[in-house]
């Protein structure tokens, strides 16, 4: 971080960090990098603004450069960053926003292990969020940002079985999705800094894990409200439209479509898989089974993606294409993908249906 500057009241400081985090709910990201770095070359010291320019930049990369490298140039930053939030402890040791930064940035950390699939770097990062967060809420009992990182782990803890169930004995938290869900839903309504991320989060475990589709919309409403041009909030609107039954999903298509030319190239590739995506499950539901698999097939074809649970609708719905076409032994192979992607989605449990009764329309 720069030499620190001073001219910025905490007013003007707080306002900034808001449009910031809108125009990264807008993806832009170059206007939300240069307001995130002039907060933090100021004083008074905001410990929001070097996270959000590393979560900003992590984003970016990913964008421009695709997962892995975005992910390993993160993995190397956040040393960076958790330094420089020991020093300041040190000349501040009961600050609790501090402690609470250190812990998202270690979430940061966590988040591309569980990517991996790292088990045990998740848990001994784990045990470093929940050890800063514990210590936040303690100075910081009432505030709403602060619960979104144990609902998030207890509902993950809640989902998992064996090793994080053990993880969530050792670091004496519930594990409980409900109550995880209650946490994350606290952020999203009342959390200043969060909401937008516990909202979408919202969004992203009613419908790929509870499939409780009204919860979705609700959640996916206030987001297409604020940010209607935003084309992940708009693809999760048309798959919600999709696993709904509803193949009326042309506004959202077009919206990402209108957005492909500004996007960076990795996330513009990514879009054009979800719209074969998409398309195909279109073609699903209008019974087009011919065009419907040349989509889907396209799709698995050029998969190339950081989580697997579109992966795993992907497969189910290929294997549906397959039952209506009375292809029940392919339908079953594929169906056996899905199930072995072994996520806890709502598209394996769905599969392991599939795989003793086929699917059918009537």
């Amino acid at each position: 971080m720069g030499r620190l500057l001073p001219g910025q009241t905490a007013e003007y400081q707080e306002a900034r960090i808001q449009e910031a985090l809108k125009a990264m709910n807008r993806m832009e990201h170059d206007h939300a990098c240069s307001l995130f770095v002039e907060v933090s070359q100021n004083v008074p010291y905001h410990p929001l603004a070097p996270f959000g320019a590393l979560a900003n930049e992590w984003i970016f990369n990913q964008g421009k450069f695709g997962y892995e490298a975005g992910n390993r140039e993160l993995l190397e930053d956040i040393d960076d960053l958790i330094l420089d939030y020991r020093r300041h402890l040190v000349l501040d040791p009961d600050n609790p926003d501090l402690k609470y930064y250190m812990g998202l940035t270690n979430g940061l950390r966590a988040r591309v292990l569980l990517a991996e699939k790292d088990w045990l770097g998740v848990l001994v990062s784990g045990y470093r969020i929940i050890r800063n967060f514990k210590s936040a809420l303690k100075g910081s009992p009432d505030n709403p940002d602060i619960m979104i990182a144990f609902g998030v782990f207890n509902y993950y803890v809640g989902l998992s079985s064996g090793f994080m169930q053990i993880a969530s004995w050792i670091m004496q938290i519930s594990g409980s999705k409900e109550e995880g869900l209650q946490q994350i839903e606290t952020a999203a309504l009342h959390g200043n800094y969060s909401r937008y991320e516990a909202r979408s989060i919202m969004v992203y475990l009613y419908l790929y894990f509870e499939a409780d589709y009204a919860a979705v919309r609700r959640w996916l409403d206030m987001l297409l409200n604020e940010f209607p041009g935003n084309p992940y909030y708009n693809y999760l609107y048309a798959e919600l439209c999709i696993r709904t039954g509803n193949p009326n999903i042309e506004t959202y298509i077009e919206k990402i479509h209108q957005r492909l030319p500004e996007l960076e190239p990795f996330f513009k590739k990514e879009y054009i898989q979800r719209l074969r995506l998409l398309e195909g499950s279109q073609a699903l539901l209008n019974d087009d089974l011919d065009r419907a698999e040349t989509q889907l097939l396209s799709y698995l074809g050029n998969y190339d993606s950081e989580m697997d649970y579109d992966l795993a609708s992907a497969y189910l719905r290929l294997g549906q294409v397959y039952d209506l076409q009375g292809r029940r032994p392919d339908a079953v192979k594929i169906y056996q993908k899905t199930v072995d992607l072994d996520n806890r989605s709502s598209a394996v449990i769905a599969a392991k249906g599939y795989l003793i009764k086929p699917y059918s329309t009537k």
